[in-house]
């Protein structure tokens, strides 16, 4: 398997050289950039300006387009439980117009639940992350999963109150 993807790779990278890729781990982590080279086993890939060596035993797949593979839940009353990875949220009579900007350049794992705080346009004006169900003491999680949670939009309601509180879950 694993030289079926070298060989893959090896027969298709002189033609994209210059596309965006997006770099599924086998830890589960998504990056999304460009890969610059392969030699030896290495995979040499741009990650948001910085050029990372990944050996080729930690790397799943490769996609040749982007696009964001986030498993994201619509809004309940309850909790909805997306899965090993991803993104869900509970926000009542609520829809994500905007998905969550995830980025994790760490292997730390965890779950982190933030309580938002939206206005009646369905923006963020309040983010906390550590609420109940939360996992990790990381900070640099907590922070990624403040900022993910911030660059989230719901859609316009002009009848509900002018805020309403609900939650959004990121598991790392």
């Amino acid at each position: 398997m694993k030289y079926k993807i070298l060989i893959a790779i090896i027969v298709v990278l002189p033609f994209i050289s210059t596309a965006q890729h997006s770099l599924l781990l086998k830890t589960g982590e998504r990056m999304n950039g460009e890969v610059v080279a392969l030699k030896d086993g290495t995979l040499s890939f741009n990650f948001k300006g910085n050029t990372m060596n990944i050996k080729l035993t930690e790397v799943q797949s490769i996609q040749f387009s982007e696009g964001n593979s986030q498993a994201v839940k619509t809004g309940t009353d309850s909790p909805v439980n997306s899965g090993t990875k991803g993104v869900s949220y509970t926000m009542n009579g609520r829809k994500l117009n905007k998905q969550p900007v995830i980025s994790n350049l760490t292997m730390e794992k965890g779950i982190v639940v933030v309580e938002i705080t939206i206005n009646k346009y369905g923006n963020v004006i309040k983010a906390e992350p550590g609420a109940e169900g939360t996992t990790t003491t990381s900070q640099y999680l907590l922070t990624k999963a403040k900022q993910a949670a911030e660059s989230v939009a719901f859609d316009t309601s002009p009848t509900t109150p002018l805020e309403q509180k609900g939650t959004i879950t990121i598991i790392f």
